[in-house]
């Protein structure tokens, strides 16, 4: 079983077609860490149980896809290379 699952969120990208949110969940964690172009390493979100936090992943379900961690380190690189361009 998988403990830690990415997800990107499609629903907001930019130009190039990169996610700008990343959710980070954690199977045994009453939190998703939620990874986004100016926190690259992750602000977390808090629930009070394991059920409000999957309420609130079928909240958003129809708006993110399941990402590879290859995946994950290609956006954040992405994301660091756009940040220092805006620097």
């Amino acid at each position: 079983m998988e403990n830690t699952i990415y997800f990107k969120d499609i629903s907001n990208c930019d130009k190039n077609n990169y996610p700008n949110k990343i959710y980070r969940v954690e199977h045994s964690k009453m939190l998703i860490e939620i990874l986004d172009d100016q926190h690259i390493q992750d602000s977390a979100q808090y629930f009070s149980s394991i059920r409000s936090r999957n309420n609130f992943i079928d909240s958003i379900k129809n708006n993110i896809l399941k990402i590879s961690i290859d995946e994950l380190k290609k956006i954040q690189h992405y994301w660091k290379i756009k940040n220092e361009a805006i620097d």
